[in-house]
């Protein structure tokens, strides 16, 4: 790709340099660069000042869409991070109401143990009361 490209723009170049040099070693009046007027200049040298007024606008614009590339992909890269990050949040949260939740059932399961503990020792202490007023 990049041997074709600078085999291209070698082609360009002499095709530039055999055109100039044909049109005419110079050019009796040009009217170049915002309606100022030059005498006797070559055309070669203004054909050469647009190849490479061409070239470095043609580099400009791969520029900034390698930049514009770049800033995409840095915010997709973010974006991705941040959904990773609220994944991980929403996981530890989801881990955290778990075991909130176990150790609230087995405060129920203590609780429940307890009050069954008391119920009997209650039912015992009536029968013994019970048993003493009989007496």
């Amino acid at each position: 790709m990049v041997v074709s490209l600078i085999f291209v723009l070698i082609l360009v170049v002499l095709l530039a340099t055999f055109i100039g040099h044909n049109l005419g070693a110079e050019a009796l009046v040009q009217h170049f660069w915002f309606f100022k007027q030059y005498d006797n200049v070559p055309v070669i040298l203004l054909v050469f000042i647009a190849f490479g007024a061409g070239v470095a606008l043609s580099l400009l614009c791969v520029l900034f869409a390698r930049l514009r590339k770049a800033d995409e992909e840095r915010n997709a890269k973010n974006v991705t991070d941040k959904a990773k990050k609220a994944e991980e949040k929403a996981q530890k949260l989801a881990e955290k109401n778990a075991k909130l939740a176990e150790k609230e059932e087995k405060k129920l399961k203590k609780n429940k143990k307890a009050k069954e503990d008391d119920l009997n020792k209650t039912q015992e202490m009536s029968v013994s009361d019970l048993q003493s007023i009989q007496k």
